[in-house]
């Protein structure tokens, strides 16, 4: 009985562990998710040798609504730069490409990315990472940066 009972706690600890979100100089785990337009995209295959900045949101998120201009504005400064900025739409019962389009954001638009989201220990939004041309993250928003924070931490974490 001691061995089952030991054999499930290792298994247990092993999948806990194995569910663990990465955490700042770790790899950004890859995706592949659909854009606005029906096209699979490859977070890897995409962004290969190029800096990423990834964005969950949703289109009720109020403070997805402060950020995104800040970050599209950072994005089209960026545009002649290696650097791609993702918007993944999370936990959303709106029309995000409809949103995106209203607004005029330029970053890229994809598609229902929750089981995106909880790789990345996203528990609310937004959600906000930066990863360097070798697939590391180098910048995680924590809940409560203010707008101009992050936004400053995202150009810090881009070498900028």
């Amino acid at each position: 009985m001691r061995v089952i009972a030991a054999v499930f706690w290792m298994f247990f600890a092993t999948a806990a562990f194995a569910a663990m979100p990465p955490q700042s100089g770790e790899k950004a785990p890859d995706w592949i998710l659909t854009t606005g337009d029906g096209e699979r995209i490859s977070l890897y295959a995409d962004a290969e040798g190029q800096k990423a900045v990834i964005l969950f949101w949703a289109t009720w998120c109020p403070f997805c609504h402060e950020l995104m201009p800040e970050l599209d504005a950072l994005r089209a400064e960026l545009e002649d730069q290696n650097v791609k900025f993702y918007a993944l739409d999370v936990w959303d019962d709106g029309d995000p490409k409809a949103y995106m389009e209203k607004q005029g954001y330029g970053m890229q638009l994809l598609l229902q990315a929750d089981r995106v989201a909880q790789r990345y220990g996203v528990v609310g939004t937004p959600g906000l990472f930066v990863m360097d041309e070798n697939k590391n993250i180098t910048y995680i928003r924590q809940k409560g940066t203010s707008k101009e924070a992050a936004v400053a931490a995202v150009r810090e974490a881009l070498e900028l």
